[in-house]
């Protein structure tokens, strides 16, 4: 039996590593022709970049793949390929060299400014991979010793989860973020990835280290699992109930004021997919309802789109020193961190919606009952401002979420009605869901 696998041993051909596979584009090159392809919702970028992004430290350098030209910042997105190679100097005496190791690191920093200061780093990618080492065997054809090359590629791809040491749950890879609220307490997180190239070389008296490394960012994309209804809310609602979702409260008058005023219903509708592209502009619909004199008592004390390019469209604008109830749309994120037993949310504005009176114009008969109901409807449009880039995430210790706030809110002491606010969950993604 020995004989035999001898024999066989002796038969096998010598093996030597296969090349990396070659990129991949979905585009057609020369010489090919589409014959099938899916629809798929419309991506923000839908070229593949070809170009290459290159680090140079010292005699060292990397060099990324599939990236866009003159970026200052190489990126990927969920399921990213890094691929590239670790470039050496030919200056650089590759029998020295003991081995070359490809890492991939992301962090998530955070920190709690209070009376009691806390911090804590989290670990979401720490990866590390042999590229070449003395130790192992490398051959040629004739069955030399070869010495390290001087380029040596390397491909893997990053994970989409990651889990904590005390628990099995995993959790998405969060997005490259930074944010900073200042105050008491203070609130701060980054999160932070990067590649790293490290060369360790034999020297005369102790070995030592050459180090290149590159922060990339990491922005998973998403897009919406529908679009956003394109039709106004008073022509599809009825015809088309299931593309909005409703939101009501309570308008209700101060104690002590009129006691002939009651409540007045307020309705805040929006598109029902409550999942919207940071680009897109989002619609909404307000309906408030109530007796004649209710809402004339609204009416003559209400203004809004105090910080719209279409103020000059609003019927209060001439009279607003003088009003003391302001309605409102705003779009708003909500970060938390916890650190050690200590939690901390702050918010902040991220959009500013329009108001705009729904036709007919708010006029009310001054020969119509008190007692009768009316509606009366306003209609607009928010939108994330430029700076928002990353959309809502949740890595356990550090998320953000988002929601849409409909507010009245009453200007003095003096007021007839309490404040109000309606606050809708929703979540904003990095794409526009747009068909082909």
């Amino acid at each position: 039996m020995t004989e035999v696998l001898q024999v066989l041993d002796q038969q096998l051909p010598s093996y030597s590593p296969s090349r990396s596979p070659p990129s991949y584009t979905p585009q057609a090159l020369a010489g090919e022709a589409t014959l099938a392809q899916t629809s798929r919702f419309h991506s923000i970028s839908t070229s593949h970049p070809t170009g290459t992004f290159t680090k140079h430290v010292g005699e060292i350098s990397i060099t990324l793949s599939e990236q866009d030209q003159d970026v200052d910042i190489p990126s990927y997105g969920r399921h990213g390929v890094l691929s590239g190679n670790i470039n050496l100097d030919p200056s650089i005496k590759v029998e020295d060299i003991i081995e070359v190791v490809f890492k991939v690191e992301g962090r998530i920093k955070l920190t709690i400014s209070s009376s009691n200061t806390v911090s804590k780093t989290i670990k979401v990618i720490n990866e590390q991979y042999d590229l070449w080492s003395c130790k192992a065997s490398h051959f040629d054809l004739s069955g030399s010793t070869t010495a390290c090359p001087m380029n040596i590629p390397f491909s893997t791809v990053l994970p989409t989860t990651f889990k904590f040491k005390d628990g099995d749950r995993e959790f998405p890879l969060p997005p490259s973020y930074e944010v900073n609220f200042t105050g008491m307490p203070g609130l701060y997180a980054k999160c932070t990835y990067a590649i790293c190239g490290i060369v360790k070389i034999h020297g005369s008296l102790w070995d030592h280290k050459k180090i290149v490394s590159t922060p990339f960012i990491y922005r998973p994309r998403t897009h919406p699992r529908q679009p956003i209804v394109t039709t106004s809310f008073l022509s599809s609602v009825k015809s088309l109930p299931e593309e909005w979702f409703q939101a009501t409260s309570l308008l209700k008058p101060r104690p002590g004021t009129n006691p002939s005023l009651g409540s007045l219903n307020v309705n805040f509708f929006l598109p029902a997919v409550r999942t919207f592209g940071l680009r897109d502009s989002i619609p909404y619909h307000i309906q408030i309802s109530g007796s004649i004199s209710s809402l004339k008592e609204f009416h003559s004390n209400v203004q809004y789109n105090l910080d719209s390019e279409s103020l000059s469209s609003s019927p209060l604008r001439s009279r607003s020193n003088n009003l003391t109830l302001t309605m409102s749309v705003s779009l708003r994120r909500q970060v938390r961190v916890d650190v050690k037993s200590q939690s901390v949310r702050k918010g902040s504005l991220i959009g500013t919606g329009t108001l705009n009176a729904v036709a007919p114009p708010i006029e009310l008969d001054p020969t119509l009952h008190s007692l009768q109901e009316m509606t009366l409807d306003w209609e607009g449009t928010v939108r994330c401002r430029p700076e928002i880039c990353v959309g809502h995430f949740d890595a356990r210790n550090l998320s953000a979420t988002d929601f849409l706030m409909f507010s009245i809110q009453p200007k003095t002491t003096h007021r007839v009605f309490d404040p109000l606010q309606i606050i809708v969950p929703i979540s904003l993604v990095t794409d526009t869901w747009v068909e082909h």
